[in-house]
């Protein structure tokens, strides 16, 4: 991990990047069986940016990337046929959501989505937002750089896990990078709203690494219990002594730059992890807690 980029750094790419992201999962939330917890709308990690995955058409089935390599978005039928537009400097999201539409009418996989952003501080319509920005292209690698440490973290502690999970995906409504656990235990959320009543319905655990926003710029881990905890977690001790727990979002919090000040960067984001899971999963009363944690037997080939 060579470089942390705060939010304020490139606000612009970002928001362009997070609108883009929508329209790729909003064709996801059109075109995909749902599952349980939105998990057929994430997006997933590729050497390059991001990617839908294989998305059920018939003979036309197919799927769109963002390449930040190239800093274009293209899209891929099982034929092989291919379409696609370039992420540039002085264009609007209006402009590229016309593009974003071309690109699937051109392959015959033209898909009518919701065009308002979802998770989002604005509400303009994908069409009516035609405010222009520039791209920077070393800025958006430098953020997928992080998500990728980011996202190889999440593998590594969530991967043995043996009940119910999320492994790390891409969620393109709050552009975060999360892990999911889960304790198998209904839990319907108390308040409305699509979103939430479908994705906060069972106890889990999420583990994230999200870039920052306009309040708060710096790229961050996180680890956001459910049921919210409103108890001060932080009388139980949080680590690493850099890690805090907040009692006003109900979250962990634990900084990218903060992680990379010690010794074992990579040590210190586990021991994160773990010692917020050991000490939610406890104050929880998570059942079946020693099955899902048992070790597992598989021998290492590496």
């Amino acid at each position: 991990m060579e470089k942390v980029i705060n939010y304020n750094e490139w606000t612009q790419t970002a928001y362009t990047l997070h609108m883009i992201a929508q329209m790729m999962g909003k064709v996801k939330l059109v075109r995909m069986p749902a599952q349980p917890e939105w998990g057929h709308v994430v997006l997933h990690l590729t050497p390059q940016g991001l990617t839908t995955g294989l998305i059920p058409h018939g003979e036309r089935s197919f799927a769109i990337a963002l390449n930040l390599d190239t800093s274009t978005v293209f899209a891929q039928t099982i034929s092989g046929d291919t379409a696609g537009f370039s992420l540039r400097n002085n264009t609007s999201v209006s402009e590229y959501y016309n593009d974003f539409k071309k690109m699937l009418g051109t392959l015959m996989c033209d898909t009518v989505i919701n065009e308002v952003p979802q998770e989002m501080g604005t509400k303009v319509p994908f069409y009516d937002d035609t405010d222009k920005r520039d791209y920077d292209g070393c800025a958006a690698r430098d953020f997928f750089q992080m998500y990728v440490y980011a996202h190889n973290a999440l593998l590594d502690f969530t991967s043995p896990f043996r009940g119910k999970k999320l492994l790390p995906s891409f969620f393109w409504g709050t552009f975060d990078v999360s892990a999911i656990l889960f304790s198998g235990k209904p839990s319907p959320y108390p308040g409305s709203g699509v979103i939430e009543a479908n994705g906060f319905d069972e106890q889990f655990m999420e583990f994230g690494f999200w870039a920052g926003d306009d309040t708060l710029a710096a790229p961050s881990f996180f680890i956001m219990p459910y049921p919210f905890i409103k108890d001060d977690m932080a009388a139980q001790g949080v680590a690493p002594d850099k890690a805090i727990w907040s009692p006003q979002k109900m979250e962990y919090f634990f900084t990218l730059e903060d992680a990379l000040s010690y010794p074992d960067p990579t040590a210190a984001v586990r021991e994160f992890f773990r010692n917020a899971f050991d000490k939610v999963t406890r104050h929880e009363n998570w059942e079946c807690i020693d099955w899902f944690t048992q070790p597992l037997t598989i021998p290492s080939w590496k």
